[in-house]
């Protein structure tokens, strides 16, 4: 496989992983499916890709630095390999914790890699930097990725505020009413 194309694998997995789930599952909802999709979004392409990512920079630094376009021996490595890290770190932990969380996290990873992808840019149009993890398929995983959990995320939340609440589920002003009666 071409190198530069590593980045686009892991959020293939998690796309085919969470279409695989979607069309396996016996109960399917608008919000089941949001739900699959951005679980299957930030536990694999958010939380295995950057602990993945975080492996390049921390334990494999010069060959790395080599394809971004990067001098060896830069700490910026072991900065960015332990950013990767965190939010590996958050993604796994999504699988567990869910609600605000998956928002944070979302966020954050937006904020992230967006800032990562402006800089992508900055060095291909300011030094003709066309190396390939620089310049090529990163692009519209850096910007794509990020895009799409927020797109699942906001649409997630659309869906539940028209269902509300389930019964006895904590709202802002204590536990939702429980429906009476069978």
């Amino acid at each position: 496989m071409n190198p530069s194309y590593g980045p686009v694998f892991v959020p293939a997995v998690a796309l085919i992983g969470a279409l695989v789930h979607i069309g396996l599952a016996r109960h399917r909802t608008p919000e089941r499916n949001l739900t699959i999709a951005l679980l299957w979004g930030l536990v694999v392409a958010v939380g295995v890709g950057e602990i993945v990512t975080a492996g390049s920079h921390l334990l494999f630094g010069p060959a790395t630095a080599a394809q971004i376009g990067f001098p060896a021996g830069n700490p910026f490595q072991n900065e960015v390999g332990v950013a990767n890290l965190a939010f590996g770190v958050l993604g796994i932990t999504c699988y567990w914790v869910r609600g605000g969380f998956w928002t944070a996290t979302v966020l954050g990873y937006l904020v992230y890699f967006w800032g990562c992808g402006i800089d992508h840019v900055y060095q291909y149009v300011a030094h003709g930097n066309t190396a390939p993890y620089n310049w090529g398929p990163i692009v519209p995983v850096v910007f794509g990725v990020p895009l799409v959990l927020a797109i699942l995320l906001v649409a997630l939340h659309r869906v539940q505020r028209r269902s509300g609440p389930p019964a006895g589920a904590p709202t802002e002003r204590g536990v939702a009413s429980t429906p009476a009666g069978p």
